[in-house]
């Protein structure tokens, strides 16, 4: 699915034939924001939305079907998640087949507090990653400062029809080495692209154009000076992926 949403596919001169996908955004969080979905003058657009409740999935399954839905219990979250509920929860929406992805999940040691749960982390991953291989789902994964950990999980993950690292934050030679593991792997970007960082910009300039990716996470990942990341960014975010 994902292969056809690529930086390879999006580099078309013609604007009004681009489909602008954003791989990673959170709709029920961007209602919030009074963050409206994107139209352009165009171009398509379509998108990943996360819920990581059973309350953002309630705002989250109203949204029209450009919005391809996941749910996933986050890293983040491992200390207050209500982990035998969440879980049940996650696998009635795969029963119904109500989701196409699950997540975000994976693991956040990007802070002390976070290390402190990392039990739960794992955890909470090995039971979303079960049930991914159970019903056959892609799985969209959040890393921070524990790429090690996706290199253990590496077995199982290339079972999977396909595997999104959102904001992916290692250097090119992991991207790499992931996909040389034998996973269907893809690897999404967002305004790290306008932010400079260097390991984003190596990876979509080393990376094969066919496994890059564009996201907002939106309303997330704001730049200074910004409140919040609009949807609207999601070209703004092309335009510095394929030039």
């Amino acid at each position: 699915m994902l292969e056809k949403y690529s930086k390879k596919m999006q580099k078309i001169d013609d604007f009004s034939q681009k489909i602008l996908f954003d791989a990673h955004f959170h709709y029920a969080v961007c209602r919030e924001h009074g963050i409206e979905l994107p139209v352009f003058d165009a171009a398509e657009w379509m998108g990943i939305s996360c819920a990581h409740s059973r309350q953002e999935f309630e705002v989250q399954k109203s949204a029209p079907s450009c919005v391809i839905q996941a749910y996933g219990m986050h890293p983040q979250n491992a200390a207050n998640e209500n982990i035998k509920e969440s879980a049940a929860f996650l696998e009635e929406l795969l029963s119904k087949n109500l989701i196409s992805f699950i997540g975000e999940a994976g693991f956040d040691y990007f802070t002390e507090e976070f290390k402190k749960t990392a039990g739960l982390q794992e955890e909470i991953f090995n039971i979303q990653l079960d049930l991914a291989l159970k019903y056959n789902k892609p799985l969209v994964i959040h890393c921070r400062k524990a790429n090690h950990k996706l290199f253990e999980y590496s077995k199982k993950l290339k079972k999977l029809p396909e595997v999104l690292f959102h904001s992916f934050m290692g250097p090119p030679v992991e991207a790499r080495s992931l996909l040389e593991r034998g996973i269907n792997g893809y690897f999404s970007f967002g305004k790290q692209l306008l932010n400079g960082n260097k390991k984003a910009i190596a990876c979509v300039k080393e990376l094969p154009e066919d496994r890059i990716l564009a996201e907002t996470d939106a309303p997330f990942q704001y730049l200074k000076g910004e409140k919040y990341t609009d949807l609207k960014d999601i070209r703004r975010v092309y335009e510095a992926l394929v030039t």
